[in-house]
């Protein structure tokens, strides 16, 4: 009597169990309908290429062998390409230096990741889906660097009168954390001298945003702004 108290009991326990297992398993597969319903909702977290159906091809790039994969609305400009299984799509205006990177998922057509460069310097979160929609991942390209690209653009306004948000203006721009000599984060940005083919130099120091060093560079010159500042710092330091 008592051994069949206790089968009846694990035949209840037994019950109850797969009745929470498929209940957690259908509440789960709702959220995940949901989100990704909202996720085909959304016209930028979906590829569909009937949205740039009224965009133009680029002629800037009629020689290109990718020639369908340029286009262009107003100032607005689109590139768009697919690597493996992987649907990349890259936003820009003319009038800005703010690039917006997304990828999809080439199966579902679904957000893959996200995120926002300047310059080709990727700033702020970037995003990383998987091919349900499920947010899975953030990584904040701002982390190392206390002072951020909106500050450095503030600093080149004030101290200098230089919109390098002016695409017209940048030579170039990277940041990265240097380890081997100033053991900080540093900007390296090269802005053009309008009727030369001189280009400014400046390293701006990631954490404090103060200027270290500047070097005026020729056309053709094949120097090392850190290098030559590195050069500075050993001459003084020998009395130099």
């Amino acid at each position: 009597m008592s051994s069949f108290n206790i089968s009846e009991k694990m035949k209840q326990l037994l019950i109850l169990f797969l009745f929470l297992v498929c209940f957690h398993g259908n509440s789960q597969q709702k959220i995940e309908t949901t989100v990704f319903n909202e996720i085909k909702n959304d016209p930028m977290k979906t590829f569909d290429i009937n949205f740039y159906k009224d965009w133009e091809l680029n002629p800037e790039y009629s020689m290109s062998i990718n020639t369908n994969n340029h286009l262009m609305k107003g100032n607005e400009r689109l590139y768009f390409s697919f690597r493996d299984k992987t649907i990349v799509v890259i936003k820009s205006n003319i009038n800005t230096q703010y690039i917006y990177k997304y990828d999809y998922y080439e199966k579902t057509k679904t957000i893959q990741s996200f995120g926002t460069a300047f310059c080709n310097v990727k700033i702020g979160k970037w995003s990383y889906y998987n091919e349900m929609g499920n947010l899975i991942e953030e990584q904040d390209m701002d982390k190392p660097y206390k002072f951020s690209v909106s500050n450095l653009i503030e600093k080149f306004k004030n101290d200098y009168d230089i919109d390098i948000e002016n695409p017209e203006i940048v030579f170039n721009l990277c940041r990265y954390e240097e380890k081997q000599f100033l053991n900080i984060p540093i900007y390296d940005i090269g802005i053009n001298k309008y009727g030369t083919n001189d280009t400014d130099f400046y390293l701006i120091d990631g954490n404090t945003g103060n200027t270290l060093f500047c070097i005026t560079l020729k056309e053709g010159d094949e120097i090392s702004p850190l290098h030559e500042y590195q050069k500075v710092i050993e001459n003084e330091s020998k009395g130099f």
